[in-house]
């Protein structure tokens, strides 16, 4: 994904913040089928890795958990609250 260099967030404490704030990101990963993408809820453990750990928590009912592989390469997007402007 192509962001511009007046819109990417590098620095790490920031980073984190938001993870924290807002912890429901889109997980997608590659299953048998194709791609698959899910909200799910993650926690942040800023203590594992150099650059900390998300854990996320899959109902049973949501059928991913038997798609994939737990090592499954995956991408996960968190989003900050939007804001609206509303028309006068």
């Amino acid at each position: 994904m192509y962001v511009s260099k007046h819109h990417q967030l590098t620095d790490l404490e920031a980073l984190h913040a938001l993870k924290e704030a807002h912890p429901l990101g889109a997980r997608v990963c590659h299953a048998p089928g194709g791609l698959v993408a899910n909200h799910v809820p993650f926690f942040l453990d800023r203590t594992r890795g150099p650059h900390g750990t998300l854990i996320g928590h899959v109902a049973r009912a949501n059928s991913v958990w038997r798609q994939l592989s737990p090592n499954a390469p995956s991408v996960v997007m968190f989003q900050g609250a939007q804001s609206y402007i509303t028309p006068s």
